[in-house]
């Protein structure tokens, strides 16, 4: 005997509750197959409700309501109805985006036949995030006996349904890679983190290999950052989007923004407290949590894609030896509570264990920076004790301003300092200049966490140079002066080998 069709009968009241209960077979009269058999209904009846994504409600939250008893996805997760060629889900971290592009290539699949690429920045996040993901990766969403076939491996990672249609995933290292395919939808997972120099080329790759489909469309789902491949689709999703609101056709390129507070209900309050207390406020937070693409400044020496270059974030066990390290102090020449801030930051010159495209050229490390109210006593004793923590070589003091009296003081503080003076004989944008120009070379990394250089990395982006009307950056100008004299003062001392072991002790 087969299991009756069940009614679903939430919401309804009286008689017709009843009726849905009098529907239900005895128990007292079904044999243990048949009372297995109506277990196993309501068990696949209860997963396939749960595993519903999108109802027809306008403006829906994605909060449980009539008809859907648990979360489901917002309105701003649905696809969009017209023909477009790239969707963009362009949002903070935690949004839902993995999930938004998962449910949209399962529903895709649905079609029999077709060929899907899922493109990550690496084999390995491929499988990890896009395919095994527990809780939004293909295989937690496609319903299990859909699945012919799954292979997982770095080599080859594919979904092959019982309908012929196969998922495959790659790698967005090398464009080659997808060279010779053809597929009918792609989506391409945190586009933003793909290499600077590769990105833009498998992108252009992936839709030579969707030249053949009937209706090719891309979803692409990434944390923004300021990055040229980024900001080129961004733009085309402006001006698009212009036309439309000007009476022209609907935008072909789709750009969805959102916040992390939007999927509030799916995530854990005490991280979500952490991560607003860390980087509320930030530029980091504006980026990661806000999804926020963080606009150049006009004029600014530094550009925001310099800070999200791949590398560019180093940790600290993975430094090589330093062959010399400095201690730069940007010092306030008054100390109350309406005074400006003295500045630190430390840094170092190695040679990278690791070199690309041929450049083994050496590197700068940016070790540490902070800035506070300081009076000159306390500013030298701090900068002895970076001085001894990062067994540093020198500590570099801006001595312009009164300043001169400083190294007198720091002496005095403790004897066992080297120090070296040095004296601004140029603005500030163009002793600036050099040393951005470093970083447009991808030769400076910052060491640790990013929310450790939030005010430092701040100043950097907003920096323009307009004199008397401009605050003065402090740990930019301390910054600077450490890297001057890693790198561009000529009377820098001959650096050590670079054999050099000063670091191996705190990692």
């Amino acid at each position: 005997m087969s299991p009756r069709p069940r009614k679903p009968t939430g919401g309804r009241t009286g008689w017709s509750r009843r009726r849905g209960v009098e529907a239900f077979a005895n128990p007292s009269v079904m044999s243990l197959q048949q009372l297995q058999a109506e277990v196993a209904a309501l068990v696949r009846a209860d997963d396939m409700s749960r595993r519903r994504w999108a109802c027809d409600r306008p403006d829906c939250d994605g909060l449980p309501h009539a008809g859907w008893l648990h979360n489901h996805a917002r309105d701003s997760q649905r696809v969009p109805v017209w023909a477009w060629t790239v969707w963009m889900l362009l949002t903070g971290r935690g949004w839902g985006k993995t999930r938004t592009a998962a449910e949209t290539v399962k529903e895709w699949a649905k079609t029999p036949g077709l060929q899907i690429a899922v493109v990550a920045k690496n084999a390995t996040l491929v499988r990890d995030i896009c395919f095994d993901s527990p809780k939004s990766g293909l295989l937690a969403i496609i319903p299990a006996e859909d699945i012919a076939r799954y292979n997982s491996s770095l080599g080859e990672t594919t979904i092959r349904l019982r309908n012929g249609t196969v998922i495959r995933g790659f790698g967005a290292e090398t464009p080659d890679n997808l060279r010779g395919w053809a597929f009918d939808k792609a989506w391409c997972d945190e586009y933003a983190a793909w290499s600077r120099n590769t990105a833009q080329d498998v992108y252009d790759m992936l839709w030579f290999c969707l030249r053949e489909a009937d209706t090719p469309q891309m979803l692409i789902s990434t944390t923004p950052k300021p990055l040229p491949h980024i900001k080129r689709l961004v733009e085309r999703g402006r001006r698009q989007e212009q036309r439309h609101q000007e009476g022209g056709d609907a935008p072909r390129v789709v750009l969805t923004r959102g916040h992390m507070r939007d999927n509030d209900a799916n995530l854990s309050p005490a991280a979500r407290a952490e991560l607003d207390e860390q980087y509320a406020g930030t530029r980091l937070g504006r980026q990661e949590l806000s999804g926020e693409l963080l606009e150049d400044v006009e004029g600014a020496l530094w550009q925001g894609w310099m800070l999200e270059v791949e590398g560019f974030r180093q940790h600290r066990e993975n430094l090589p030896d330093m062959e010399r390290v400095v201690v730069a102090v940007d010092p306030a020449t008054k100390s109350h509570e309406n005074a400006d801030h003295t500045a630190f930051t430390v840094a170092g010159r190695g040679w990278p264990l690791t070199t690309a495209y041929g450049d083994n050229r050496p590197r700068g490390y940016v070790l540490h920076a902070e800035q506070d109210r300081f009076t000159p006593t306390a500013a030298m004793r701090r900068a002895a004790e970076l001085y001894h923590e990062y067994q540093a070589d020198c500590v570099v003091i801006e001595a312009n301003n009164g300043g001169d009296y400083l190294p007198a003081l720091l002496q005095e503080v403790d004897p066992r300092v080297s120090w070296r003076i040095v004296h601004a004989t140029r603005g500030k944008r163009a002793r600036a200049a050099p040393v951005a120009q470093l970083y447009e070379q991808s030769r400076v990394h910052h060491v640790g966490a990013a929310r450790l250089f939030a005010e430092l990395e701040e100043q950097m982006t907003t920096f323009v140079g307009q004199g008397e009307t401009e605050d003065s950056p402090d740990q930019l100008d301390s910054m600077v002066w450490a890297l001057w004299d890693l790198f561009l003062d000529p009377t820098m001392p001959v650096p050590r080998s670079q054999d050099d072991k000063r670091l191996a002790g705190r990692r």
